[in-house]
């Protein structure tokens, strides 16, 4: 029997990962997805009770839980704004967010036991106050650079109330974001072993997050609503491609500094990256990404363990299968003390993905040098500076007719692809394929890019020309 390459191997021979994927299942494997998507259709077809959204950008929520990630705003807001959260805050709004704000308690050096604040606690000054709670949004109308950067109210899919969402709206947002809903379902599969009940649970709980805490909301109002700060030092962003086309991100854990920007403003940003990803990682990269932390220059003040363990949380809960690769590039003594504390809270699996550079030529085992940024050693001439978004790349999203022809489509387009899969769920062919399933897969990818300006901001990859408007 021959053994399974090593994540290693692949990229030396770059031979992208097809185990357990879409045209490379085994009988077995074809078996359990067809018990999935029997299970998946049951409760479509199910009354039951639809999801609460618990924490939507207009609600207040102090909770500092990593598990239930909740978001809380980045300024407070009057009830009669609360229709159009983009709405620019006054200084007294800024204020009361701040003083409103839950003291934290003394912290450790390590500041994640306690509240994951890097440094001393002092009171902020006006600046500060402004810096740690200032969306795009914010900056943008402050200094009358632009008006309204996304020029209509959020409206779910589906005609779904605000404050709730379906079994089936929430599926078929999420799993229309891959070409191929089948790559969505199946990442629920390896993530839990190929046992098809324990993959309905984590593809339950992952549903009702997603819609407790409102991410089609987050990518509707996109960048305008994430905290201008974090946008602007570039903490994190896409910038290249690995050997196996995985997309890559980089993390500049030096531009880290807490007291700058509130943990809710990191979840909701990390919350968009990895959905803005999805639109990254097409075709053989099969929505996997690869991660860069790039440790250079990094001090004590930089760390911040909440960070880490969101993401990890993210990753391993609620986006199982996306991280292809975290690759810590880093060459200090410092990071020993804290990957001591890490390690032990992270997955087996995602801790297998992790591999640790200390040279350029450490990096180009898995990201050829021509797509390695100069930043981190390499030739290719990238230097983030963030593009501000405009209301005019998003003006689409008013455009209340267009959206609804496009949501029709996307609708029916849904309807053909859950026909086929009854169908193939109540014939005798293992193959996904079967009951003209592609065709209809095809027919969804097609209506889903359609609808996409209409319910998703624009975003800096668009500005950037890494996709397409």
């Amino acid at each position: 029997m021959e053994s399974t390459p090593s994540l290693l191997e692949h990229y030396r021979n770059r031979t992208p990962l097809t185990d357990g994927r879409v045209g490379f299942l085994t009988d077995t494997e074809k078996d359990k997805l067809r018990q999935l998507w029997q299970l998946i259709m049951d409760e479509i077809d199910s009354d039951n009770q639809p999801f609460p959204v618990l924490y939507s950008l207009t609600q207040a929520d102090s909770s500092d839980d990593i598990t239930s990630l909740s978001f809380e705003p980045l300024v407070s807001l009057s009830s009669k704004d609360r229709e159009i959260p983009s709405r620019t805050p006054s200084q007294s709004d800024i204020e009361s967010t701040s003083s409103q704000a839950p003291k934290k308690k003394p912290t450790g050096w390590l500041g994640w036991i306690s509240s994951g604040q890097s440094t001393p606690q002092e009171e902020p000054t006006e600046d500060a106050r402004l810096r740690q709670h200032e969306t795009v949004q914010c900056f943008v109308s402050r200094n009358k650079l632009d008006r309204t950067l996304v020029p209509a109210a959020f409206q779910p899919l589906f005609n779904q109330s605000t404050h709730e969402r379906t079994f089936r709206s929430a599926f078929w947002q999420a799993a229309s974001q891959m070409s191929n809903p089948d790559s969505w379902v199946l990442r629920f599969l390896r993530a839990r072993k190929w046992d098809v009940d324990a993959a309905m649970q984590m593809l339950h709980k992952t549903l009702q997050w997603r819609v407790g805490q409102a991410i089609d909301e987050i990518v509707f109002y996109g960048e305008s609503l994430l905290h201008y700060h974090t946008m602007q030092t570039g903490l994190a962003f896409a910038c290249a491609k690995d050997k196996l086309e995985n997309p890559v991100y980089v993390v500049r854990v030096r531009v880290n500094l807490a007291r700058n920007r509130n943990i809710q403003a990191i979840k909701r940003f990390l919350c968009w990256q990895i959905e803005t990803s999805q639109l990254l990682a097409s075709g053989q990269a099969d929505g996997r990404v690869t991660i860069v932390f790039d440790m250079t220059d990094f001090t004590r003040e930089n760390i911040d363990l909440k960070l880490v363990r969101t993401l990890i949380t993210l990753l391993t809960s609620y986006y199982p299968e996306t991280l292809g690769m975290l690759l810590l590039y880093v060459n200090s003594f410092l990071f020993s003390s804290l990957w001591s504390l890490i390690s032990p809270f992270i997955d087996p699996v995602v801790k297998s993905k992790i591999f640790m550079a200390k040279s350029p030529s450490d990096l180009a085992l898995f990201i050829d040098s021509s797509q390695l940024i100069k930043e981190l050693g390499g030739c290719k001439p990238f230097e983030y500076r963030y593009q501000l978004p405009t209301r005019a790349e998003n003006i689409r999203m008013r455009n209340a007719a267009g959206r609804e022809a496009a949501e029709s489509r996307f609708a029916q387009a849904i309807g053909q692809y859950e026909e086929r899969t009854r169908e193939w769920l109540g014939g005798s062919s293992r193959d996904p394929g079967a009951c003209s399933r592609d065709a209809a897969c095809e027919a969804l990818h097609a209506a889903t890019v359609e609808l996409d300006p209409f319910v998703r901001a624009r975003t800096l990859y668009h500005r950037l020309g890494l996709l397409g408007l």
